[in-house]
């Protein structure tokens, strides 16, 4: 750790790092993002991180923060689904194209087969819960709402989705007895 915290980009000594070779990048990387997310840092700095996000993932959850996320999609087109004030929509992402979440809109990205994608969100300060939300596909009720303070979104969100379909309790619908299932 140097002056500047936790934060990626500088080398040991506290000088700024050079350029990434993006691509390059992926490519020895590519094999470490896997299911259900798909997703590892590029950047993980003070005040944001990046992320690049390969399909197919496996998401039957919707996500939600106080902050913005910022999408960039580099490779193929997906979808992300929404839920706001109009219920549950699809809003397509295509290749070269960027999107904008607003703060608390629970959000689903859709990523098929040899997708590529960049995320960027904000770091919350520890006292800012998150949501990792599951709706019954049959009813659309809440089955459950994980509320954490995560710290690393890559393992936090993996372990969380793990825990919520191993255990009946959790991912059974109260209201109308449909099992939330693992989606792979």
């Amino acid at each position: 750790m140097n002056e500047f915290g936790d934060a990626t980009g500088f080398n040991v000594d506290g000088t700024v790092a050079g350029s990434i070779a993006l691509m390059q990048w992926i490519a020895e990387n590519r094999h470490m993002m896997q299911p259900p997310v798909g997703n590892k840092y590029l950047y993980s700095g003070k005040d944001f991180f990046v992320m690049i996000i390969a399909g197919p993932n496996a998401r039957n959850d919707f996500h939600m923060t106080n902050s913005e996320e910022f999408f960039i999609q580099l490779k193929g087109d997906i979808t992300v689904r929404i839920r706001d004030i109009n219920g549950i929509r699809d809003v397509p992402i295509r290749e070269g194209e960027t999107f904008f979440i607003p703060p608390n809109v629970p959000h689903s990205p859709q990523r098929g087969p040899n997708t590529l994608g960049m995320v960027i969100e904000r770091r919350r300060p520890e006292t800012e819960p998150e949501h990792l939300m599951f709706f019954c596909q049959k009813c659309e009720e809440l089955v459950y709402d994980k509320v954490f303070v995560c710290k690393d979104i890559v393992q936090h969100f993996a372990k969380a989705m793990e825990e919520f379909w191993a255990d009946p309790a959790l991912c059974t619908c109260k209201k109308c007895g449909t099992r939330v299932m693992r989606p792979y």
